[in-house]
């Protein structure tokens, strides 16, 4: 499995508490605390040298997170943006470029809430040729976060950002069945921005709208255990 981390978001840096990825949880480095939490990683399907992070020149602590992440992450790819982009849609496709293995599955994950789950996302990708996504999620009724709709099988018929039309929020990881699914997936909601952007951005949640209006394949994944640290950072706290 491959994973692209965008850490090049506008609420970064909080002006008290300090670089959001690297906040300490249980001990270590939100990021870190993260990304070793996923079912794939304690499962050994995502290793380091599967990770691409997204960076920002512009940020003066940028070279810190960078060498936290180095550290953490031997063999791991960094990919630089000169400023704030147009949203995290498109600050994970600029980690595209480095993906080593683009046949594999794809993970987009913001490392933004913690959660636990067992599910074998590779084998339902194996088991099943029409899945295209998987979008872990939670129930919730903030509308800080991504919304799913879904019916009784599970299948997502839509998905939106920051607007709850019901009561399963994103989790924050998307899962794609390869590099060339995710890419469909983003320039459907580049095609569409007008209608899937969110206060002049583009996210990574409506990019499976994309797949969803093609008739592919999104099925939502329950996670456990949700801890939403980064609200500390949101605008509104």
């Amino acid at each position: 499995m491959m994973c692209i981390v965008p850490l090049a978001g506008p609420d970064l840096l909080h002006p008290t508490l300090g670089l959001k990825p690297l906040m300490a949880v249980d001990g270590r480095p939100l990021v870190e605390t993260a990304l070793t939490g996923r079912p794939w990683w304690r499962q050994g399907r995502l290793r380091p040298d599967g990770l691409v992070f997204v960076l920002r020149r512009d940020l003066p602590a940028g070279e810190t997170l960078e060498a936290v992440l180095r550290q953490r992450f031997p063999g791991a790819a960094f990919v630089w943006l000169g400023e704030l982009s147009g949203g995290a849609l498109l600050s994970a496709l600029a980690g595209t470029a480095l993906l080593r293995r683009p046949e594999e599955p794809l993970c987009i994950d913001l490392v933004d809430l913690l959660y636990e789950s067992v599910d074998p996302i590779e084998e339902r990708f194996a088991a099943d040729p029409a899945l295209a996504a998987v979008v872990p999620w939670f129930e919730s009724n903030e509308d800080c976060y991504s919304y799913l709709r879904m019916d009784a099988a599970g299948r997502v018929t839509e998905a939106v950002e920051k607007r709850v039309i019901s009561s399963c929020a994103s989790a924050g990881s998307y899962l794609f069945r390869d590099a060339a699914t995710w890419l469909e997936a983003a320039a459907h909601s580049i095609r569409h921005r007008d209608r899937l952007g969110c206060r002049g951005a583009l996210f990574v949640c409506p990019a499976m709208t994309g797949l969803i209006e093609a008739g592919r394949s999104v099925v939502g994944m329950p996670v456990d255990h949700v801890r939403p640290i980064t609200k500390l950072f949101h605008p509104d706290g």
